[in-house]
């Protein structure tokens, strides 16, 4: 286990150094006097995330030195809050003080209600005399509204050493009024030589380790405006907790006793410090993400984890450990009892798909669905992370389609740093079979992809793929109307450089009762 020390916390954190002027007392306690802080507290920044029709959740955490536990004392402070329907606050609409306590972070979570539907709101925080940065929020239409257009981003894999997050800094410029956030918000280690900055934690394996690097990343100017600019939506993959994960193993399948306790600690420092609504609170090792909601009568998000719930991938050893390709020799990779996203996900997917009748339904989630064959010629071999390798559960959800009938349904994930666009089928080793829903996988922030040659050999191996591109690190901008999904592949021209720029390489539509994306 690595730990931080002192020394390198502080080295780290230069610059910031600040002690909130608190005498120590019992965790937890209270003193109703005004904090004052040696430096500004709300340097990590504020966002807002899970939108509704009344209200949407909205987080800060006082941290005048993000990276050292004392430095905001041992009470509970008071924080006020402010919203309002102008950005210069002359038309505050609610208000109210909370608790941030010590044994969170001193994080703050407030869950909004009784706001109009439909409508921009700005808001911050105060503790003392010292006020936070404005965010706006977006609250939805009301369910079954009609709504004839919107605009959203899609996101994943934002490794902070191997380069800058400029692509929010376009993102921002093309103002989305929804970003999801689809897994890899943080990485939980540090890896390869060509790094281009820096974390303060080699591998986090404790809660004080993951809150570091969890503040680490929420220092980057771009991420926090990004998060500044809207609401956002959040599901998790491996690296929030380890590396290929699967429910209580490890990547290298230490004691499952020992990992839960580290998983605990990940999903605690990963509630602290998103905008996340109280029924996602963490108790222990156990956190309930998969959610849904709705904009109006356009369309439907179901956010899902195919991650916390999923059985331990298949012909897989400790030695091995990590992501492998498997082939049709691995005879537990077919066994129909294996599943991906839980039997009580699965139920409520299955229950509330597509109930309220929206024009697209999204079936939003952490990685490739669609099969990949990743042998050239007549063998086959798949990924055992993803979908791949988990066909009977992946059948599971296409047959769920089949039955429920969703409007446009669409399938968006990241994982695995490339753009991918492909035709979801009834039956993959038939590509005669129906298209019935389309996918779009987003490349990474950050995160570099390896893979770009090997992969294109095979695309001639999986004729359902209609677009494979890992060369370049960006997001996904999706726009909406009744008749038309188009989604631009936005790039950047170097991640390494902070000023790099934008670009769409390509652009692909859905119309409307018609099942497979086009390039435009």
């Amino acid at each position: 286990m690595v730990k931080i020390s002192r020394r390198a916390m502080m080295q780290y954190a230069s610059g910031m150094a600040a002690l909130a002027l608190a005498k120590p007392t019992v965790a937890g306690e209270w003193q109703d006097v005004k904090p004052r802080f040696l430096d500004y507290p709300f340097k990590l920044g504020v966002a807002s995330g899970d939108p509704l029709p009344s209200g949407f959740v909205i987080w800060t955490r006082l941290a005048p030195n993000p990276f050292d536990p004392t430095a905001t004392g041992y009470k509970a402070i008071a924080v006020g809050y402010e919203v309002a329907l102008d950005p210069n606050f002359k038309r505050v609409v609610q208000q109210g003080r909370v608790l941030a306590h010590p044994e969170n972070a001193h994080t703050v979570h407030v869950d909004l209600v009784g706001l109009d539907a439909g409508r921009e709101y700005w808001y911050r925080f105060k503790a003392g005399d010292e006020i936070s940065p404005v965010g706006r929020a977006i609250t939805t239409p009301m369910i079954g509204a009609s709504l004839d257009q919107m605009r959203f981003a899609f996101a994943s894999c934002q490794q902070y050493e191997m380069g800058y997050f400029s692509a929010y800094r376009d993102m921002v410029a093309q103002n989305p009024e929804l970003i999801i956030h689809l897994g890899d918000y943080i990485y939980e280690s540090t890896w390869d030589s060509s790094l281009v900055r820096h974390v303060p934690v080699n591998e986090a394996t404790d809660l004080t380790e993951y809150r570091a690097i969890h503040a680490a990343y929420k220092l980057d100017q771009d991420l926090q405006a990004a998060h500044r600019h809207t609401s956002w939506l959040f599901t998790w993959d491996d690296h929030e907790v380890d590396n290929d994960y699967a429910d209580d193993k490890g990547e290298h399948y230490e004691d499952p006793k020992e990992f839960i306790k580290r998983r605990a600690a990940a999903y605690k420092a990963y509630y602290e410090h998103l905008p996340l609504r109280r029924s996602a609170r963490p108790v222990g090792p156990d956190m309930k993400l998969y959610h849904r909601l709705w904009f109006g009568d356009l369309v439907e998000f179901n956010m899902i984890d195919n991650r916390q719930y999923r059985d331990d991938h298949a012909c897989q050893t400790a030695e091995e450990g990590g992501w492998q390709t498997i082939g049709r020799r691995c005879r537990e990779l077919f066994d129909p009892a294996r599943t991906i996203l839980g039997a009580d996900q699965e139920r409520w997917l299955n229950n509330g798909f597509a109930r309220r009748g929206t024009t697209w339904n999204v079936l939003a989630q952490q990685t490739i669905f669609s099969d990949h064959d990743r042998e050239v010629g007549p063998g086959w071999a798949v990924g055992s992370d993803d979908w791949n390798g988990y066909p009977a559960a992946r059948q599971r959800v296409i047959d769920m389609i089949g039955r429920r009938k969703p409007n446009n349904p669409v399938i968006i994930g990241g994982d695995v740093h490339a753009y991918y666009t492909a035709d979801v089928k009834t039956d993959f080793k038939n590509p005669d079979s129906e298209t019935i829903a389309s996918e779009f996988v987003c490349t990474s922030i950050t995160s570099p992809n390896y893979y770009h040659n090997q992969t294109v050999a095979t695309l001639p191996e999986n004729p359902h793929i209609k677009f494979f591109d890992g060369r370049y690190r960006g997001y996904s901008l999706v726009n909406l109307t009744k008749k038309e999904w188009r989604t631009d592949l936005r790039t950047m021209s170097d991640v390494t450089d902070p000023a790099a720029s934008a670009t769409t390489l390509k652009s692909f539509v859905i119309e409307a009762g018609k099942a497979g994306a086009v390039e435009a």
